[in-house]
């Protein structure tokens, strides 16, 4: 009996021996194991944590757990969106919107919200033909997304593309029919097409008084023309009778002269003179010779 005992725990402890380093190989990976656990899941609440606080309200809080997660080159995907947010509610848009740029350069990421979100910073920004981009690029990531449609359409109505806004009112109509907003867009709609109405009556009438305008000017520029015309052709014609009269006063002037010329040539008393060639001259003279 007791050799029977001897042998069951000599088998025992060479069994346990044996089972040692087993154990101390399953012991070491248990802690590796453990250890990777605890701090993947201090990196799990640091991004809760960051998300936490702004789903509290507490964006500026936010922000730091956020950055320093993004910065650590792992983040969750959806960080990029929060910190963006983050910085849009506390008012910096220039923050918010770079932000998000880099949660669409991500892989992994929403691109259709990043986007969306995007355009609503630039829009905050007034920078409407940014957010134009961001919010047709959303609509590209997922054309059934209504949202960046709608803002989109607003976008356009503060650029005063009301055409293009009219369009893009209704193509949200048509991705939401049962939108609560739907009075107020078909009011928009509606008044949208009243005023293109209206602006094209007003450019109407504007050509049709350009027309009127350019034809009266016309007229007045053909009538100054032929006044000119015959302002000229009686200009000319004083000069031709002023010439043709100084001419006749030369005519009358030369033909006076030799008139005067010719009464001096032919004047004279010619009674006296003989023509004959037979008659001579008498002399009287005192001769001295006797």
């Amino acid at each position: 009996m007791k050799r029977g005992l001897r042998v069951v725990r000599r088998l025992k402890k060479t069994s346990i021996c044996a089972i040692m380093p087993y154990m101390r190989i399953k012991l070491n990976r248990f802690l590796a194991i453990i250890l990777t656990l605890a701090f993947g899941t201090a990196f799990a609440q640091s991004s809760r944590e960051g998300m936490s606080l702004f789903e509290r309200n507490k964006p500026a809080e936010a922000i730091a757990f956020l950055e320093a997660d993004i910065a650590g080159g792992n983040p969750l995907p959806e960080e990029y969106n929060y910190l963006g947010l983050s910085y849009y509610q506390i008012g910096n848009y220039e923050k918010a919107a770079e932000a998000f740029k880099k949660g669409v350069a991500a892989s992994g990421t929403s691109k259709k919200l990043l986007y969306f979100n995007l355009g609503n910073a630039y829009f905050a920004l007034q920078k409407w033909q940014d957010a134009l981009d961001a919010y047709s690029m959303a609509s590209v990531a997922d054309p059934a997304y209504a949202a960046p449609v709608l803002n989109k359409a607003g976008t356009e109505l503060k650029m005063d593309k009301l055409l293009e806004a009219a369009a893009d009112y209704k193509r949200f109509l048509v991705l939401r029919p049962e939108d609560e907003q739907r009075p107020q867009i078909e009011k928009i709609i509606a008044l949208i097409e009243a005023e293109l109405a209206s602006r094209a009556e007003r450019e109407r009438l504007a050509a049709e008084e350009a027309a009127r305008v350019k034809a009266e000017e016309e007229r007045l520029a053909r009538e100054k023309a032929e006044a000119e015309r015959r302002e000229l052709e009686r200009k000319l014609e004083e000069e031709r009778l002023a010439a043709q009269k100084r001419a006749e006063e030369e005519e009358r002037r030369r033909k006076a002269l030799e008139d005067i010329a010719g009464s001096l040539r032919d004047g004279g008393d010619t009674t006296n003179m003989s023509a004959s060639s037979e008659e001579s001259l008498e002399y009287e003279y005192d001769s001295d010779i006797e």
